[in-house]
Parts: C-alpha cells; sequence; structure tokens
C-alpha cells in the first residue's frame, strides 16, 4: 500500500495491488510505550523522554485530535469523582480542546492496546477508521509487534482501514466513540439513509441490531458454560446464524473466528462430527486471517481443528 492525500480527510492507506485476505501487511514494533492503562501526562512525558531525537520528532508527524470545541464536551466533572481521576480527565479534556497538538493529545489519537496499557505504532496509526473495515489490529505478544491484517480481500485502489471503535455497536455510540477521535464518521453504514430499506445502513444497522440480541442470548452459555449451551434448544442454531450476520456485514474479525469455534466445540460434544469439523475449519481460517498463525492463542483452535479431524476420520 501507498499513502495518499485524501481532500478533506487529511491522509490515507491504498492498496498498490490486489491484496488477499489474511495478508499481513505491518508487523510493527511499539515507538512509545505506556504500560499502565490510565494515561497520565506524566507516564506520557517519562516514556516520551526516553526516545531519540529523531523518534521524538517522528511522534509529531503523528496526527491530533486536538481543537475541539468544548461545547460538545461536558462542562464539569462529578463530585463524587476521586482527585486522581479528576486530574485524568482534566488532563485528557486540556489536550482534546488545546490549540496545539500535545504529547497527550497525540498519544489519545494514536494509540493501541498493548497488554496492561498502550502504545504507539507510527505506521499502524495511518490507517484510517471505517464501521466496516477491511482490515484488522491485534499485539501479538508472540512477536513483539503490532499486526495488521487484511481480513477480506481487498482491491487495488481500495483505501485499507480499521476500526476504532466497537462495530457491534449501534450507529449512535459508535459516534460517540469516535467523537473522542475528534471527526464524525463518512462511511457506508454511518452515511447511508438509515431509512431506505434498501441502503447499506439500513441494512447494517439490522444486522447490529440482530446481532447484539442474538449476543445477548448466547453469551451466559458460552467460555466455561459451553456444555449448558451445549444442552439448550437452538444454541448451535443462533451461534449459526449469529456467523452469517457477521460475515453479511464485513466482519472477519477473531469475534467471528470465536463464534465458529464454540460451534465447531458444541457440536463435538453433541456428537455431530461434521458440523464440528466445518466450523473448526473456517474458525482456523478466520483466526488465521486476522491475526495470523503466529498469534498465541492459534495454538488453541488448531488443536481443537485437529481433534475433531481425528475423530471424523474414525467414523469413516
Amino acid at each position: 500500500y501507498d499513502i495518499r492525500a485524501i481532500p478533506g480527510k487529511g491522509y490515507g492507506c491504498f492498496a498498490i495491488k490486489p491484496i488477499a485476505a489474511g495478508t499481513r501487511i505491518i508487523a510493527e514494533s511499539p515507538l512509545l510505550v505506556v504500560p499502565v492503562a490510565e494515561y497520565y501526562q506524566e507516564d506520557i512525558q517519562a516514556a516520551f523522554d526516553k526516545l531519540s531525537a529523531a523518534d521524538k520528532e517522528l511522534y509529531f508527524t503523528l496526527h491530533s485530535a486536538h481543537g475541539q470545541d468544548p461545547k460538545h464536551w461536558p462542562s464539569q466533572i462529578h463530585s463524587t469523582v476521586t482527585p486522581r481521576e479528576q486530574k485524568r480527565i482534566l488532563e485528557q479534556h486540556n489536550a482534546r480542546v488545546g490549540k496545539e497538538p500535545s504529547l497527550i493529545s497525540i498519544f489519545q489519537t494514536n494509540c493501541m492496546e498493548m497488554e496492561d496499557g498502550a502504545a504507539i505504532f507510527p505506521n499502524a496509526s495511518r490507517l484510517n477508521h471505517s464501521c466496516n473495515p477491511n482490515a484488522c489490529f491485534v499485539w501479538n505478544a508472540a512477536i513483539y509487534k503490532e499486526t495488521i491484517h487484511v481480513m477480506r480481500k481487498v482491491e487495488k485502489g481500495e483505501e485499507i482501514t480499521v476500526s476504532y471503535c466497537d462495530q457491534m455497536h449501534e450507529k449512535t455510540l459508535r459516534a460517540w466513540e469516535l467523537k473522542h477521535y475528534g471527526f464524525s464518521c463518512d462511511c457506508p453504514a454511518c452515511a447511508g439513509d438509515e431509512t431506505d430499506s434498501s441502503s447499506f445502513a439500513c441494512m447494517s444497522a439490522e444486522r447490529r441490531y440482530r446481532m447484539d440480541e442474538l449476543h445477548r442470548e448466547v453469551r451466559p452459555y458460552r467460555g466455561k458454560h459451553l456444555e449448558q449451551g451445549a444442552k439448550k434448544e437452538r444454541f448451535v442454531e443462533n451461534l449459526l446464524n449469529l456467523a452469517v450476520l457477521h460475515m453479511e456485514d464485513g466482519d472477519h474479525s477473531a469475534r467471528l473466528a470465536n463464534i465458529f469455534l464454540d460451534i465447531a466445540l458444541v457440536s463435538e460434544v453433541n456428537g455431530d462430527l461434521k458440523t464440528a469439523f466445518s466450523a473448526a475449519t473456517k474458525a482456523c481460517a478466520v483466526k488465521r486471517n486476522c491475526q495470523g498463525t503466529d498469534f498465541p492463542e492459534y495454538k488453541k483452535y488448531e488443536a481443537v481443528y485437529q481433534r475433531i479431524a481425528t475423530k471424523k476420520r474414525g467414523q469413516q
């Protein structure tokens, strides 16, 4: 990909050739790490002070969501908020409405989660947002790098995007989350007319609403309660419907991989090895495409696939 100017939007990353699903386009070491999740000025400053002169200069080339109108944000902090938390809120608010880029404004605009804190990755931070992205990011502790994978095919000239917010959220909540980055999203899921039943925005909104319903319904029976789910009527059917909705909305992230893994495990418990094998195959493919085979959790997916494949061969 290369980086190009977008009129009225700064810069974006565009494919210079077709990119297949599963391609890792970035594997990047952190420039600056804040190991705790509160992100106070003093913590960012301490990490910044350790950088070389060249890296400090690079840091200040990154986008900053400063200059926002204070009227768009709360004007008071509730009296029950602790003094230390008040300090954090004020530091971040002042950076957001300040007239110049600052350590905090750049950090909170570009940071990505890393273990118990967050870090700055200059190349990864160049990717713009979409609520229906074609790529995804994850911290890979096995190689100590932030990775970006194209999770569905990208055509030549297409912009490569990731999601800055939870894709499951409905439009109003997504808009609130993205407001912190200083922009309003104009992706097809946000800018389209939700009152037009034929529009992508309307269909996507309906899918997300149904996905939220299904997630709420199956959540109590997933994870360590999966065996209970195996006994519940329509549990696998609901998981399959959930997977279809995610794919129809273009979401081929780790969330989809986990749904397929649960389908495989429940089907295995119920003795339906045909469905279990198909789901385990899909779970591995999605996990591989969005995080890579060197991602620590991938081994668990591969182990489930191998176990079910062995059982299936034993039945033949």
